[in-house]
């Protein structure tokens, strides 16, 4: 059985290019818009399997549109291109300026490499493409505080500036733990909102003498019985008697509310 050998790898640029998409979802760039290319088979099952292990089952990242080498993207354009150049010894096949032209002509608006540029910078083949290249910043900017569905002008805030890959992969740990305790928290806070208090459901279930919606039916006194046109304006003791005594054996068959006494109840009553 042969061994087939799938090309160079480099652990370090794997990670590194997985933790910016992952970075640029958490900002709410769409997955359709990114790929990541490289230039050797052998990265492109390796960046694969770091993005199975690290997004694929994951809603906040998911995958990104294409990963795949150079060579197979030709002719193709994405918004956003993480591309990882592999190499740290020898230049080795990007020596041909044309697949180099090729592979950093694929994005239309952001265009991120990783590579080695002590290595790429000394060929003499591609040291103008190279020229270009350091005259930007050559360690990752970064701006957490813009979202990508925010339209606004860009503020005076300073850039963040990435050093390295496990800080990378660490802001992105962090970043994505706190938003996911954000999101916990305010999901809390609408199930609370949206659950009836505790007093008003037991509030609802009490008596409320006002609109007579006791479950038990109240027993007729004789003063609901009489008309009151030809009620006597002489006030009569007895009746009075009865019904305040009525009136007391109706209380006692009231439930009270829970947290408050019967005082309340009654005030509640006369107010009404």
């Amino acid at each position: 059985m042969k061994n087939v050998s799938f090309g160079k790898l480099n652990l370090a640029e794997a990670e590194y290019s997985v933790a910016l998409f992952m970075y640029m979802r958490l900002l709410g760039y769409p997955s359709e818009r990114i790929s990541i290319l490289t230039t050797y088979n052998g990265q492109k099952h390796l960046i694969r399997d770091v993005i199975n292990q690290r997004c694929a089952g994951n809603p906040y990242f998911g995958q990104p549109h294409k990963v795949t080498t150079v060579d197979r993207f030709q002719g193709q354009q994405n918004d956003y291109i993480i591309l990882s150049l592999v190499r740290t010894k020898a230049v080795g096949h990007l020596r041909d300026v044309r697949r180099l032209v090729v592979a950093m002509s694929r994005a239309r608006l952001g265009l991120y490499i990783f590579a080695r540029v002590s290595l790429f910078e000394n060929c003499f083949e591609l040291t103008p493409a190279f020229k270009q290249l350091t005259a930007r910043p050559l360690q990752l900017h970064i701006r957490p505080h813009e979202y990508y569905s925010q339209e606004q002008p860009r503020d005076e805030k300073p850039d963040q500036i990435i050093k390295d890959m496990p800080e990378m992969t660490n802001f992105v740990y962090n970043m994505y733990m706190h938003m996911m305790q954000t999101s916990q928290k305010y999901r809390q806070q609408q199930q609370q909102k949206l659950a009836p208090p505790p007093e008003e459901t037991q509030k609802d279930a009490a008596v409320d003498p006002a609109r007579g919606s006791s479950e038990e039916p109240q027993p007729e006194t004789p003063m609901e019985q009489e008309d009151p046109g030809e009620a006597s304006s002489e006030p009569n003791t007895e009746n009075a008697k009865e019904e305040g005594g009525q009136d007391a054996v109706d209380h006692a068959k009231m439930p009270e509310h829970p947290g408050r006494d019967s005082d309340s109840d009654e005030e509640e009553e006369q107010e009404q």
